[in-house]
């Protein structure tokens, strides 16, 4: 069967919105995303925090996650494939990871110790085998503290950070676990794996079609039962244009979108179309240029350009967002 309640997610100018739409017990749910791609399937998404959203959380796992089971409160880090994380009170550079139990990548080989130091070198060591750019590009900057890393038994991995960093928790979030046993099954390929991935969270990437679609199936084994999906199957679409977005949400061809057109808003809700929003602490930052011959240089010209800044307008045409 098809899910076909007619559900909105908005996102909008700087402000992202998110909620999660009720639990299904069955059922294909169809997503028409913002992004321009699929994002990069093998383990660091590329799209931003959207490529974490649908192939990064959902097809793998980091040491920490992020507790996304409420949408009324915000979100922080909690265990993933490490149950415990603690620093050393002699040496604060030293951190020491205790890894979760029966984790199994979604190709069934077990996710121990030698594959998060696997994982650290395939961004970080662009001499090891398994180093691949368009991960690099995509993780090695999340984590510019770490400085090095070592097995210390099947459970434990020790991380040595550059200086004292009380945000290391918050940086290995965003580094995924991807299996190194598909990768070596796949032939040391990087687009192979991209092809048929294996990480170690609640979804499986059964399908991809770049620049078309990707569909993803419940892993019914995943170690946090209360992720395990209640739907039978999840297509994500991209549909980078919000009027060709919202056309399919309207035609029927996807039952869920990110940021319909402002304009489009009041005729949808007209329609029937439900409209779910939540705050999302995401911004981003412009940054002027001070180069010699810069007009943001002349504060006169800056401060022009804040009150030209017509934020009531924004108000109205975001839906008070």
């Amino acid at each position: 069967m098809k899910y076909q309640p007619k559900t909105i997610l908005g996102v909008l100018a700087v402000f992202a919105s998110l909620a999660a739409t009720p639990a299904l017990a069955q059922g294909t749910l169809r997503i028409g995303m913002t992004a321009s791609d699929v994002p990069l399937t093998t383990g660091q998404t590329d799209q931003g925090g959207e490529g974490m959203r649908f192939m990064g959380y959902t097809v793998y796992d980091a040491l920490i996650n992020w507790d996304l089971s409420s949408a009324d409160k915000a979100s922080v880090p909690v265990p993933g494939l490490a149950t415990s994380w603690k620093v050393d009170d002699a040496d604060p550079t030293r951190w020491t990871f205790t890894l979760r139990d029966g984790v199994k990548f979604h190709d069934g080989s077990d996710f121990k110790a030698d594959a998060v130091v696997w994982n650290l070198e395939k961004i970080l060591n662009d001499k090891s085998p398994q180093f691949d750019p368009k991960q690099a590009a995509q993780g090695r900057s999340r984590i510019p503290a770490v400085a090095s890393y070592k097995v210390i038994d099947d459970k434990t991995v020790e991380i040595r950070t550059k200086t004292p960093d009380a945000f290391l928790p918050y940086q290995i979030s965003w580094i995924m676990m991807s299996s190194p046993a598909q990768w070596e099954k796949v032939g040391k390929d990087w687009n192979k794996f991209a092809q048929t991935p294996s990480g170690t969270g609640p979804w499986k990437v059964t399908a991809f079609q770049p620049q078309t679609r990707a569909e993803l199936s419940p892993n019914k084994e995943y170690w946090d039962k209360a992720r395990v999906p209640k739907l039978d199957k999840m297509v994500l679409l991209p549909i980078p244009e919000p009027a060709t977005r919202t056309a399919a949400l309207r035609s029927g061809q996807v039952d869920w979108i990110e940021a319909p057109s402002p304009d489009a808003i009041p005729s949808l809700e007209k329609a029937g179309f439900k409209l779910i929003s939540n705050a999302y602490p995401h911004n981003w930052t412009w940054h002027l240029s001070f180069a010699d011959g810069s007009p943001w240089k002349d504060i006169r010209v800056r401060k022009a350009a804040n009150l030209a800044v017509d934020r009531e307008g924004l108000k109205v045409l975001l839906k008070g967002m």
